[in-house]
C-alpha cells in the first residue's frame, strides 16, 4: 500500500448533542507548486444515505449554512439503496436547495448510488463523472476531478484526471483506496468517504475495519499516502447491518488549502471542544 505520514493530533472541532453533527477544521499545507489552490476553502461531506429527513440531516444542513466556504464537495452515497434513488433526489433538493447560493456544489457518486441521481433535474449539484473541470481563481487556475464509483472501486482515474497540464488538482473519489491508483504526485488532494470512519470506534483502539483496501487508521481524517494528501470524511449517515454510530459522530469538514509546504497540519478551533479521533 505504501507509506503514510499520520497526523500528530486527532481532528479538532466542535460537537454537542444539540447540533448532532461535528464541525471539523483542517489546514492542509501543499507544495508551492499548488498555488492555484492557495487559500481555497473546501467544505467536505459524504455518505448522506438519504432515506428520510432527520435531525442529523437538518443539523448538517445548518452547519453548512453557517460555514464560510468557496465550494462544497460531496463524495458519494446519497441514497441508502440504488432502488431508492428517487426518494434520495427529493431529499437532496431539500438539503442542497438552501445551499445553492453559498458556493458551487460538486459531487461524485458512490457504491450505494444509482446513475440516475446524476441525471436528475432540478438539483443544484454538478456531478463529476470520470471527468474534471478547471477552477478559475484570479490569475491561478486549478483542476477539480471526480471518479464515479457506483461499482466497487470502479471509475476511470486517468479519464477523470484528464490532460496533465500541470494544474494543481483536487480529486473526489468515494473510495479512499483510489489513492493507490493515482500517478505519483498527480493529485494534490483527494477527498473521500465510504468508511464512515469505521462507524463504530472503540476507546484506545479506534476503527476496527475500514471497509476498503486501506489500513483502519486511514479510515478517518487527514493523511499523506504515496505523495498525496487524503482526507476521509466520517460522513453523515449510517448503514447496515447496524445503522448506529458509536464514538463516531457525523461530521462536516472545512479544509483550508495553503500552497507553501508539503506537510499537513491542523488549525485548532475550539480547544475546549476537542474530541479524540480514536
Amino acid at each position: 500500500m505504501g507509506s503514510a505520514g499520520l497526523l500528530p493530533r486527532p481532528p479538532t472541532g466542535s460537537w454537542n448533542h444539540v447540533e448532532k453533527v461535528a464541525l471539523r477544521h483542517h489546514d492542509v499545507h501543499l507544495s508551492p507548486s499548488a498555488r492555484g489552490l492557495d487559500g481555497l476553502r473546501l467544505a467536505h461531506i459524504s455518505d448522506l444515505h438519504f432515506s428520510k429527513w432527520s435531525a442529523i440531516v437538518e443539523s448538517a444542513q445548518r452547519r453548512l449554512l453557517e460555514l464560510d466556504y468557496d465550494l462544497l464537495a460531496v463524495t458519494g452515497d446519497f441514497t441508502d439503496w440504488p432502488r431508492n434513488w428517487r426518494r434520495a433526489v427529493e431529499l437532496m433538493k431539500r438539503f442542497f436547495g438552501p445551499l445553492a447560493g453559498k458556493g458551487d456544489i460538486y459531487a461524485t457518486l458512490g457504491n450505494h448510488d444509482h446513475e440516475a441521481i446524476a441525471e436528475a433535474q432540478g438539483l443544484p449539484v454538478r456531478f463529476l463523472r470520470d471527468n474534471s473541470i478547471v477552477l478559475e481563481r484570479t490569475a491561478a487556475h486549478a483542476r477539480l476531478a471526480g471518479v464515479e464509483q457506483v461499482r466497487k472501486r470502479g471509475g476511470n482515474v486517468h479519464k477523470a484526471l484528464g490532460v496533465d497540464d500541470n494544474l494543481p488538482t483536487v480529486l473526489l473519489a468515494h473510495y479512499p483506496s483510489t489513492v493507490y491508483r493515482l500517478p505519483p504526485g498527480r493529485v494534490h488532494l483527494q477527498l473521500s468517504g465510504h468508511t464512515h470512519a469505521g462507524q463504530w470506534r472503540l476507546p484506545l483502539v479506534g476503527c476496527l475495519w475500514g471497509n476498503d483496501w486501506i489500513h483502519p487508521r486511514h479510515a478517518w481524517g487527514l493523511h499523506h499516502i504515496r505523495q498525496t494528501p487524503l482526507h476521509v470524511s466520517a460522513g453523515i449517515g449510517a448503514s447496515l447491518p447496524i445503522p448506529i454510530r458509536v464514538n463516531c459522530p457525523p461530521e462536516v469538514t472545512l479544509l483550508t488549502l495553503h500552497a507553501n509546504t508539503p506537510s499537513i497540519s491542523e488549525r485548532p478551533v475550539e480547544a475546549s471542544a476537542r474530541r479524540d479521533q480514536r
